[in-house]
Formats: structure tokens, C-alpha cells, sequence
């Protein structure tokens, strides 16, 4: 029997993904020569810092440091000028500063009439506003000015999909579908996009033709489509060769861990959470760390899930039902 594709529990939100805004506190127009050694440097370290404070939630502190990155610009516009702004375009908008994050998406569309990513950052601010005319007209810009970006459309349909616009995201996937594939990575994502429409035999002959291009990130979807299917020995299996390619890929990982934790074979669903929390700083990284716990005790290694308990409640001293297993883990 098949399974049916949950699109949540795979894919990371894409809402932010594409993210690009303007820089506020210097000119658009980019200017010939480079900053200097220590300049670069500091600008490195805020822009660290800003992605330290975005991962802890604290947005109003992640705008302030992305700023100071960028104010070590020496007034010149580059690769990484932009890169700090994806960051602080996303922090803007979730500390609450919402005519912020307008205003500078319209500063850099005024600058490049043909920048399909800030239409769609727009875009995904007005849904987020309820502003659905809007919405789905920068989303079509986007869309215009995006060329042959098989994952801008996957982008807007996400958003589309997390907003419950379904006939609209469903209709987003079936244009996509009309354009060429001319590259390996087109393919993958071809076979990506029938993957989220459940047309799983398509989502294969798609994703074999990247596969045999060694496309590694095709081997990911491949594993979704067995697993949806209900082949959990396939699945399994190409989930264990895109790690072996791609060790740092925190949503495999954590895909993994669940599936050992299914299994009941809970030293490995332990074993690939804690390389998930190596490997980085999850969004979900509360859940990943009462999983861990949970897969101790079940391996009735209580003075472990003690250890990782304690640890847990320094960090999430509000989780009440962890504080009653905490009393329970301290009597074993």
C-alpha cells in the first residue's frame, strides 16, 4: 500500500530560501575595488554573529549584527553584501518590521527591474500580510523573470501550500513542468516536482536520469519516493548513500533517526541524531533532543537519558512534560 507524501516532514520550509534584499546603508550602484583585510574580516564576524542570534530566535539582534556587517562594506555592493541581506531580509521580517523588509524589496526591484528573487520575497511578505492580489502577482513577476529556476517554482508553491492557496500551488507545479530541462540539476528537479504531485513512476525516470549524472542531492528525493511508497528497505538504503555523500544534510539525518526510531533499532535513530545536532543548529533541535532521550530510554540506558535530560531542562526549563520525566528518569 502506498504511503501518502508528506511534503512537511521532508522538506525544510522554503519560505526564506530565496531571500534578497537591498542593502540600507549603502548606495545600489556597486563601485570598482575591495575592502579592506580587516573590514572583511569584521564584516565575517557579524555576519557569524547574526546567524548565531537567528538561530536562538533572537531577530532584533540578528538585524543589528547583519547591520554591522553590512556597514563594513566600505561602500561597495557584492556577493557577500547580499548574502549578509538573504539573513537580515529574514530577520526584519521576523522581529516584526515588516514595512522594513517592504521597503527594501521595493529598493531593489526599483534597482533591477528583473530580480525574480525579491518579487518573490515580496511576494511571500504579502501572503504572510494576507495580502493575496499582491502576493500572487509578485509571485507571477517571479515567476517572469526567473528563467529556467526550476526552484523558484517549488518555492512559490510551497508558500502557496503552507498558506492553504492549493488550486494556485497546484497549477505553480504543472507550468513548471512545461519548461525544458537542459541540466542535470533540471532533472532532479523535475523529478523533485513529481514527487510532490505523488506521480512517483515520473518522479523515478526523472530522477534516474540526474542520478546517473551523479547528481547526489537527486539520491535524497530517490529515497523520499521509495519511503512514500512504503519501501522502507529502499528507502533506507539511499537515505545511508546520500549521507555517505552529504554527511552534514540535517533533515537526512534527522529522516533517518525516525526511521531507526520506527524500527525500534534506537543506538542508531540515537546515533543519527546526535549527527544532526553536530552537524549544526536545527530549527527543530528541542524535538531531535527529546527524541535522543527517548531512544535511551528505550535502550533502558537511564543513566544516559539522565545525563541528556539534564542537559534538555537547562536549555527548556518551561517543557512541564519533561520535568515529570526528569523525576521519573531520577529514580531509575
Amino acid at each position: 500500500m502506498k504511503k501518502k507524501y508528506d511534503r512537511r516532514k521532508y522538506y525544510a520550509k522554503r519560505l526564506w530560501c530565496f531571500l534578497a534584499v537591498v542593502l540600507c546603508a549603502v548606495n545600489l550602484t556597486a563601485c570598482q575595488g575591495s575592502k579592506s583585510k580587516e573590514a572583511l574580516e569584521n564584516q565575517q564576524a557579524y555576519r557569524q554573529l547574526g546567524i548565531n542570534k537567528m538561530n536562538e530566535g533572537s531577530y532584533e539582534e540578528a538585524v543589528e549584527a547583519f547591520q554591522k556587517a553590512l556597514d563594513q562594506s566600505q561602500a561597495l555592493v557584492g556577493e557577500i553584501e547580499l548574502d549578509i541581506c538573504y539573513y537580515k531580509a529574514t530577520a526584519q521580517y521576523k522581529s516584526g518590521d515588516t514595512k522594513g523588509a517592504l521597503t527594501t524589496c521595493k529598493a531593489l526591484i526599483d534597482y533591477d527591474k528583473k530580480n525574480a528573487k525579491a518579487y518573490f520575497l515580496r511576494g511571500c511578505i504579502y501572503q504572510k500580510e494576507a495580502d493575496r492580489e499582491k502576493a500572487v502577482k509578485d509571485y507571477q513577476k517571479a515567476l517572469d523573470t526567473s528563467g529556467n529556476d526550476y526552484e523558484i517554482y517549488v518555492s512559490i508553491y510551497e508558500s502557496m501550500k503552507n498558506a492553504g492557496w492549493d488550486g494556485d500551488a497546484e497549477e505553480i507545479l504543472e507550468k513548471a513542468l512545461e519548461l525544458k530541462a537542459e541540466e542535470t540539476e533540471d532533472y532532479r528537479e523535475r523529478g523533485h516536482i513529481y514527487l510532490l504531485q505523488e506521480d512517483y513512476d515520473n518522479a523515478k525516470k526523472e530522477l534516474d536520469k540526474a542520478i546517473n549524472q551523479k547528481d547526489v542531492k537527486a539520491l535524497l528525493y530517490m529515497a523520499q519516493v521509495y519511503e512514500a511508497e512504503g519501501n522502507s528497505k529502499q528507502a533506507k538504503a539511499l537515505y545511508e548513500s546520500y549521507i555517505e555523500k552529504n554527511g552534514s544534510d540535517i533533515s537526512a539525518l534527522i529522516v533517518l533517526g525516525d526511521m531507526q526510531m520506527e524500527a525500534e533499532n534506537y543506538s542508531q535513530a540515537a546515533e543519527f541524531y546526535q549527527q544532526a545536532l553536530k552537524a549544526g543548529k536545527p530549527s527543530d533541535e528541542q524535538q531531535i533532543r527529546r527524541n535522543e532521550i527517548i531512544a535511551y530510554e528505550q535502550m533502558l540506558d537511564f543513566a544516559k537519558a539522565r545525563e541528556k535530560m539534564e542537559s534538555y531542562m537547562e536549555d527548556y526549563p518551561e517543557d512541564e512534560e519533561a520535568k515529570r520525566e526528569y523525576i521519573f528518569l531520577e529514580t531509575r
